[in-house]
């Protein structure tokens, strides 16, 4: 083991250190519990996820396969539906506005829902508490969606905390306030409708994430089809992700086919050196 806080783990938490990326990688969780995880692992769980640094810090000291050991702790943590995870994980995602590691604000959401209600109080304040960061209030309106839709008898309250953070709009960035509107519209909130009008009016939703009010009302099922022509903007949705993953795609082929052809230039040039020496030899 590369880094010592953990090498008195337990066998089951050692064996959730070594998952590695292939298991990370699955788009369905794998079930924790078959590791020998229980409750009784908790601490030890949660103090992965606390020692996030020494994973994908700037000063990271650990190396595959057991990096990606945050990502097994904080699933086995919402498997196991641990309540004493919810702060650990908030502070993850607060730790995530520098850290920049995308695994928490797309997978965050979804422990959060199967820990349950219990984590709306402290999802709620800290969404408050964090409207002037650019990523944190994104992340946890997205943990309120995933509870509301987890969890209906829920939903009132989830709604109620995101129209208390879309209140703000004056003061909060626009793109943040465009997360909330398509989280709202995610939630069929209609109560919430003149709110989000008002900001679309005062100019403070960003059009980039999921369109104008027009588009909102469309998703709201208020309107059937735009009124007006679409605005002009770069949109954030699913083409935009296309187009990047293809753009990835082909430069991944394109640095593919360069190694192949160094190779390639590699082997030629390593044959005619030989042959080279066989000719010497001849003569």
């Amino acid at each position: 083991m590369t880094d010592p806080f953990y090498k008195d783990f337990s066998a089951p938490g050692l064996r959730l250190i070594t998952q590695g990326e292939e298991m990370a990688r699955t788009r369905k969780w794998i079930d924790y519990t078959s590791l020998g995880l229980t409750h009784a692992h908790i601490p030890e769980l949660i103090r992965i996820v606390r020692e996030i640094d020494a994973f994908f810090g700037l000063d990271a000291v650990i190396e595959p396969p057991d990096i990606y050991a945050p990502i097994h702790a904080w699933r086995a943590l919402a498997q196991l539906q641990a309540e004493e995870a919810i702060l650990p994980l908030i502070e993850l995602v607060i730790w995530d506005e520098n850290g920049d590691v995308d695994w928490i604000m797309e997978e965050i959401p979804t422990a959060m829902s199967l820990i349950g209600s219990t984590a709306l109080p402290s999802l709620r304040e800290n969404l408050l508490n964090t409207l002037e960061m650019e990523w944190a209030p994104v992340t946890f309106s997205h943990c309120l969606a995933e509870i509301a839709q987890a969890h209906p008898e829920s939903r009132d309250v989830c709604v109620q905390a995101l129209m208390e953070a879309l209140d703000r709009y004056e003061t909060t960035d626009t793109e943040v306030n465009a997360f909330f509107v398509t989280y709202l519209a995610d939630l069929k909130a209609l109560e919430a409708v003149p709110l989000v009008e008002k900001a679309f009016m005062a100019e403070k939703v960003s059009f980039s994430v999921d369109g104008d009010f027009e588009d909102f009302q469309i998703r709201m099922g208020l309107l059937e089809k735009r009124l007006t022509p679409p605005p002009r903007y770069q949109h954030w949705g699913e083409d935009a992700f296309n187009l990047w993953d293809k753009e990835k795609e082909e430069r991944q082929e394109e640095e593919r086919r360069k190694r192949e052809q160094e190779k390639k230039a590699k082997k030629k040039k390593q044959a005619a050196k030989k042959a080279r020496k066989r000719h010497k030899k001849k003569k």
